[in-house]
């Protein structure tokens, strides 16, 4: 091995997500880095797109057998041998028996490294997950309650578990020009105040809270409205937001105008960033709108209590509760310097805990560890 690893960034899934934009960036950062650094993915999917339009070289692999993929993990030991892989960093759960498999088979002492994103709610500590784990090298989890979580249910040493926060990109700044424009875009005064949501649109996700919300503010003659960003995973779930939306006096107040590339960049336009997910395991577009300079809301659940200090960087509210999520929203829009005070607050936290350069600084010294321990 050479003293920098060969690394190769494995994920078949096929969804849109934040891990599998997640495994873009990691790709992205290690080529620019110089490392050697191949990805391997599924062909079709979104992460085989964005790939072929950032020239990140990458092979295509199907998985076709999901609980003895025999085939697919000879093909990933020939692509180990060829590229001289140091390092298979995986992140979908889907993909262990693969990664596992692949590694037994390729003719190189390859690690395997593991960052965990989904939480995990049960033991694992039967034959076939002890036999799996046994051949994980290193897990990584997103915040420290997945951490402690992965060393109670899963049968690895607790010091082959650690926490590593995920890094984002700060948005590009917006002039004032650019910020009324986004608005007037989206059919937004440069005096709203305009409450922004992005994420996959499904139930879970709790957009319908947001539109609960903003009934209630209305009834109170508060003017608050909304732009609801994000692919549609579940078709029935939007059109029964856009019916909710058109049969209130809401419809000149709420926006959902589906999937817009690069959302982030937009999120220094608005006035507050709502993430109202049951249960989100870490909660990254949070993170974007406190390094934008925006204000943040996130339900008081799981990873979001990493990020938020509610009442200094950000507001909470508790999961599942429209009228709850009435009330914080009505505090940012009757008091601007405190809504100002948790944008700074929350953009001071964001750069110095999850910048994009101190991840990715703090992950090549996991990767050059684990070299060091062979």
């Amino acid at each position: 091995m050479s003293d920098q690893p060969n690394i190769m960034e494995l994920c078949l899934s096929d969804g849109v997500g934040g891990l599998e934009l997640y495994v873009l960036r990691t790709a992205q950062q290690m080529q620019q880095r110089n490392h050697h650094c191949v990805s391997v993915v599924r062909p079709g999917t979104m992460l085989a797109s964005r790939m072929d339009e950032d020239g990140i070289r990458y092979h295509g692999l199907q998985k076709r057998n999901k609980w003895l993929p025999l085939s697919a993990a000879l093909q990933l030991a020939r692509v180990i041998d060829q590229e001289k892989v140091d390092v298979i960093h995986m992140h979908w759960a889907k993909d262990l028996n693969l990664a596992v498999l692949a590694k037994l088979f390729s003719r190189r002492p390859v690690k395997l490294l593991y960052s965990r994103h989904m939480m995990i709610t049960r033991p694992k500590h039967d034959f076939y997950h002890r036999w799996l784990y046994r051949h994980v090298d290193r897990l990584l989890a997103v915040t420290d309650e997945l951490c402690g979580l992965m060393r109670e249910f899963l049968p690895m040493p607790a010091e082959a578990i650690e926490t590593l926060y995920l890094g984002v990109d700060a948005p590009p700044a917006l002039t004032v020009q650019q910020r009324i424009a986004i608005r007037h875009e989206y059919g937004f005064t440069e005096d709203d105040f305009v409450i922004f949501m992005v994420g996959r649109i499904e139930e879970y996700k709790g957009q319908h809270l947001l539109l609960e919300a903003l009934e209630l503010l209305h009834q109170q003659a508060l003017p608050v409205r909304a732009i609801i960003v994000g692919p549609a995973m579940d078709e029935g779930y939007l059109q029964r937001l856009r019916d909710r939306v058109a049969d209130s006096q809401l419809s000149a107040s709420i926006k959902i105008p589906g999937s817009i590339k690069q959302a982030s960049h937009l999120t220094a336009a608005f006035d507050v960033a709502l993430l109202a997910t049951e249960c989100e395991t870490f909660g990254l577009v949070l993170i974007e709108a406190m390094r934008a300079g925006v204000a943040v809301i996130g339900t008081a659940a799981c990873g979001v209590l990493e990020i938020i200090d509610d009442g200094k960087s950000g507001l909470l509210f508790p999961p599942n509760d429209g009228k709850a999520l009435a009330a914080v929203i009505r505090r940012l829009y009757d008091d601007a310097e405190f809504r100002q005070q948790l944008a700074q607050a929350g953009k001071q936290k964001a750069d110095e805990v999850f910048a994009t350069e101190a991840h990715f600084d703090q992950l090549e010294q996991v990767f050059s560890n684990l070299l060091a321990d062979t």
